[in-house]
């Protein structure tokens, strides 16, 4: 037995008679099946059958199965993931209302920087929104 993992799949193989190369092949081709039906898997076992390896497939359920998102959103909801972690730090060694330019050294206080935070997380929002409208 040995095992594989494509993209958030994993794979199992019991039939140690089904090469590495036979089982992402055997294993891609059911991810695309189920694709095709628009269901998402989770696990894929391949075992020795009676008439040569068998396929099973095990469907992802919960909240992420129905979740789809194209590339594009994807991208999006990285930016802004990222944009809010710099702007809104969780880290306990930084005051939530400082912010410190590394390239100049210069150091901002206070209200002023909250005021700055919320006025560009509003514009990345309304960016954001008018990039994901068809």
């Amino acid at each position: 037995m040995y095992k594989l993992i494509i993209g958030n799949v994993r794979i199992s193989v019991f039939d140690e008679n089904v090469s590495h190369e036979q089982a992402a092949i055997m294993a891609r081709q059911a991810i695309q099946e189920a694709h095709h039906h628009g269901k998402v898997l989770s696990h894929i076992e391949i075992t020795n059958g009676e008439y040569g390896p068998e396929v099973n497939t095990t469907e992802k359920t919960g909240y992420r199965a129905t979740i789809r998102k194209s590339i594009k959103q994807s991208l999006l909801d990285g930016i802004y993931a990222a944009a809010h972690e710099k702007l809104y730090p969780s880290n306990a060694y930084s005051s939530p209302n400082t912010w410190f330019d590394t390239d100049t050294g210069q150091e901002w206080y206070g209200e002023t920087v909250d005021v700055a935070r919320d006025e560009i997380m509003q514009e990345l929002e309304k960016w954001q929104k008018s990039l994901s409208t068809p």
